[in-house]
C-alpha cells in the first residue's frame, strides 16, 4: 500500500498528531482491529469499539523494555460512527518465526535467556484477582484459588463443546480429556497469585533484531494468571511448529536453563498439559468443524504424555 491508497482515518489520524507519511503498510488485525504501519516507526490500531482494555494494559508494561509504548490516542467519526484508535512505537525487527532459522546455536541460545528475562520482568506485575482461559479470559476477574477457577472453566468449556456435533470418537475423547482434567487438577494447587500474562506468547509475537530479542508485541489478550500459563501458546508452538519446522529446542532450553519464574512452580510438566488440553479444546469450541481433525489427535497425544516426555527427552527438571 502507498501514500496514495492511505485510508481516510489513517489519513486523518496522521494529519491531527502531524505525521508525515511517507510509507504505508497493512498487516492483518485481531479482534476486529484495522492496523497499519507508518515509516516503519509507528503502528496505528484501529477499532469501532472501545479499546480501553488495550490502554490498561499498555500502561502496565509501560515501564517495561521491549513492548511497544502509546503515543497517542483518541477517537474519529467516519460515516456516522465512531472509531477508536492508538498511535504505538514500532519495534525494530521480524518475527520470531521467519527470523530464527538464520540465527546460530549460540543466539538461539541467548534468545532463549533474553525471553527469560523479560517473562521475570513482566510477572512481576502483580493483580488483585484472577482472569482464566485463553486469548479471551472466560472466567474473569476470579476471586477464588487457581484451581477453583480452572474448575469453573472446565465446565464451561465441557458444556459449550457439548452442542458441537462432534464425530463420537472425538466426543469420546473430549469426554476422557475431561475427566483428565479433573483427576489431575491438583497440580493446580500451588499458587503465587495474579501476576500480569501476555497470554499469547507465542514465537510470531516475539521478534528479533540482528539475531537478537528485540521484544514482544500483540498484547491485546494480556490478563491476570499465574505465570506458568504464560508457557502454554510458545510449548504448543514450539512442539507443533509451522512449516518447515524449524527446531525451537535450543531456545526452550536455555529459557528453561534460565530458571525464570514460570517455571518454578511443582509438577510443571503436568500443569502445562492441563493447559495444553484446553487450548486445544478451546481452538476446537473456536472453529469447529474445521479444527477437529487436528486439535483431537493432539488432545490425545497431550494425554498420552507427550509434554513430560519433551521435557525428559532434553533432561529439563520439571520438579
Amino acid at each position: 500500500m502507498t501514500t496514495r491508497s492511505l485510508p481516510f482515518h489513517v489519513e486523518q489520524i496522521a494529519v491531527r498528531h502531524h505525521i508525515d507519511v511517507r510509507d504505508v503498510q497493512a498487516l492483518d488485525g485481531s479482534f476486529g482491529k484495522q492496523v497499519f504501519v507508518l515509516n516503519r516507526e509507528l503502528l496505528v490500531r484501529i477499532a469501532d469499539r472501545p479499546m480501553t482494555t488495550v490502554e490498561e494494559t499498555y500502561g502496565r508494561v509501560a515501564a517495561l523494555n521491549g513492548v511497544p509504548k502509546i503515543l497517542h490516542r483518541g477517537v474519529l467519526t467516519q460515516e456516522g460512527r465512531d472509531l477508536t484508535y492508538v498511535v504505538l512505537t514500532y519495534l525494530p525487527g521480524e518475527d520470531f518465526v521467519v527470523a530464527y532459522p538464520q540465527t546460530s546455536i549460540f543466539q538461539q541460545a541467548q534468545l532463549g535467556h533474553s525471553t527469560a528475562a523479560f517473562l521475570d520482568r513482566l510477572h512481576a506485575i502483580e493483580g488483585e484477582r484472577y482472569d482464566i482461559g485463553l486469548y479471551v479470559p472466560a472466567v474473569r476477574q476470579w476471586p477464588g484459588t487457581w484451581q477453583a477457577g480452572h474448575r469453573r472453566y472446565w465446565d464451561k468449556l465441557e458444556r459449550e463443546s457439548r452442542d458441537l456435533g462432534l464425530k463420537d470418537d472425538s466426543v469420546a475423547v473430549f469426554d476422557k480429556a475431561f475427566r483428565y482434567l479433573r483427576t489431575n487438577a491438583a497440580v493446580l494447587e500451588e499458587q503465587t497469585g495474579p501476576r500480569l500474562l501476555h497470554n499469547d506468547l507465542h514465537p510470531k509475537n516475539i521478534l528479533l533484531n540482528r539475531g537478537q530479542f528485540s521484544g514482544v508485541i500483540d498484547w491485546e489478550c494480556a490478563q491476570f494468571g499465574e505465570p506458568d500459563f504464560d508457557l502454554c501458546h510458545l510449548l504448543h508452538w514450539c512442539l507443533y511448529p509451522p512449516e518447515p519446522k524449524p527446531d525451537f529446542g535450543p531456545f526452550l532450553s536455555a529459557l528453561f536453563e534460565s530458571q525464570p519464574r514460570c517455571t518454578q512452580v511443582p509438577e510443571l510438566a503436568r500443569r502445562l498439559t492441563l493447559y495444553e488440553i484446553e487450548h486445544d479444546i478451546h481452538q476446537v469450541l473456536w472453529n469447529a468443524p474445521g479444527a477437529e481433525a487436528l486439535r483431537v489427535p493432539r488432545v490425545v497425544n497431550w494425554m498420552e504424555g507427550r509434554l513430560e516426555q519433551w521435557f525428559a527427552d532434553r533432561q529439563i527438571s520439571t520438579r
